[in-house]
């Protein structure tokens, strides 16, 4: 048994808030199960930061298992193939609502059934590759990072000058334990992973972050020392897993504003990444599946492995209850997971969980009440803006005043939201915000 499950969980924040993790407790112990992809698959042609691939396909046309559909070369650094989850047909393209965007061009594949799992490219001896060759493909499996950002892996491990490999392994989020479970599960992957994420890098110190305490995945943290890796244990608090304020927790840096981690000489990459990063390289396997948490209040928390695109109400049939028992879905975490207005909505790379609200778990947002001015919000915020007088601003379209109040610097931890008096969704004017700042003047 991994935890203390006899008592609850909490994290702490400042201002003395409590985040209430003990939810994921369930799950810490629920093997992954893999979900069968559906009749119907739907790939969105861009599932990173950064610029929509092209197709590399038609409708009518036959595709196989880790076929590349997406793509674009010309689009600059951070554009990021994407591969077909199944043997199938495509049967339409198209622009679709994207699940955390406006509508973007998305590809219906036809599942053929034919259960075919063969990887697509070619495995690699990274002894006999050059970092070019490394690199190289790690962008053409399409990997990015599983963390939640999903920033393309291959443009982190370009960087140079880099002094710190950091493994972000804590897992803030109080109902997702997916990346614990891919520790458990698959630890000689990871940490080869995380050896070769250190060779591009050209790295001789490896910090493995993670809230367990001694002991508690014994194996795991024996096989770590063996490969000198540090082991960094992070105190229990929810915001802490944000890149910036991790790398502030175990090497006391500052991330300049409008700076990144790799300035400083540090790289941050999830746990689920560098199991990535293993798998396309040993055994030429392109990102086209992966873990994440399921979770509601009546069912508790399961643990799925599942290919991209598999339609959220193919994933809550297979695990027994149906899509019409849930007013809202958020796709992600209870903190940060964005609500999606039904369960046709496909999974994407950054999904690291499925949280459903039944009928009478009403939405704290959606009757809001007037700002009081506690300054509740300002007290809780982990990276010290001011998320009220934000979205003053934000209500404003006043770009001058949201620069002025660093709205960039939000990490959109869900925070300020959760502790509001009157239920005011700030994180919905914070994203804003930022959106209005980077608008061309």
């Amino acid at each position: 048994m991994i935890f203390d499950k006899k008592s609850k969980l909490y994290f702490r924040e400042k201002g003395g808030f409590k985040v209430d993790v003990s939810m994921k407790m369930s799950a810490v112990d629920d093997a992954f199960k893999e979900v069968p992809p559906a009749d119907k698959m739907i790939v969105f042609l861009r599932q990173n930061i950064g610029a929509e691939t092209k197709p590399l396909i038609k409708e009518g046309d036959s595709v196989s298992y880790g076929q590349k559909i997406g793509d674009d070369e010309s689009g600059g650094l951070l554009t990021v193939p994407v591969h077909s989850p199944v043997d199938g047909t495509i049967s339409k393209i198209s622009n679709m609502l994207h699940p955390i965007s406006k509508k973007e061009e998305s590809v219906v594949i036809i599942n053929t059934k034919t259960e075919n799992k063969v990887p697509s490219l070619t495995p690699l001896d990274p002894k006999q590759s050059s970092r070019e060759d490394l690199l190289k493909r790690i962008r053409e499996a399409g990997i990015v990072g599983l963390g939640g950002a999903a920033f393309p892996t291959h443009v982190k491990l370009s960087s140079n000058n880099i002094s710190t490999l950091i493994i972000n392994a804590k897992e803030s989020d109080p109902n997702i334990a997916c990346d614990i479970r891919l520790i458990i599960e698959k630890p000689k992957e990871i940490i080869t992973g995380i050896k070769l994420m250190a060779k591009i890098l050209g790295v001789g110190k490896i910090i493995f972050a993670t809230r367990t305490k001694e002991g508690e995945i014994a194996e795991f943290e024996n096989a770590l020392k063996s490969n000198s890796i540090e082991i960094a244990r992070i105190r229990p608090n929810y915001s802490v897993g944000s890149e910036r304020l991790l790398v502030k927790e175990i090497l006391n840096k500052e991330v300049p504003s409008e700076k990144y981690p790799t300035d400083i000489g540090v790289v941050v990459h999830n746990v689920a990444t560098a199991y990535a990063v293993s798998k396309a390289i040993y055994d030429g396997e392109p990102l086209v599946s992966r873990g994440l948490t399921y979770f509601s209040k009546d069912t508790g928390a399961q643990n799925l492995w599942v290919r991209m695109g598999t339609p959220i109400h193919h994933i809550l049939k297979h695990v027994g209850v149906s899509p019409d028992a849930f007013e809202r879905i958020a796709l992600g975490s209870l903190m940060m997971g964005p609500t999606i207005p039904n369960s046709s909505f496909p999974i994407l790379k950054a999904t690291s969980g499925i949280t459903a609200f039944t009928k009478n778990e009403i939405n704290p947002y959606e009757y809001s009440l007037p700002c009081i001015r506690c300054a509740y919000c300002n007290t809780v915020c982990p990276v010290n803006i001011y998320p009220q007088l934000i979205m003053e601003a934000e209500k404003r379209g006043d770009a001058n005043r949201l620069r002025k109040l660093h709205v960039d610097v939000c990490i959109e931890c869900g925070l300020c939201s959760y502790v509001c008096p009157s239920r005011i969704n700030f994180t919905k004017y914070l994203t804003s915000g930022k959106k209005i700042i980077q608008k061309p003047t």
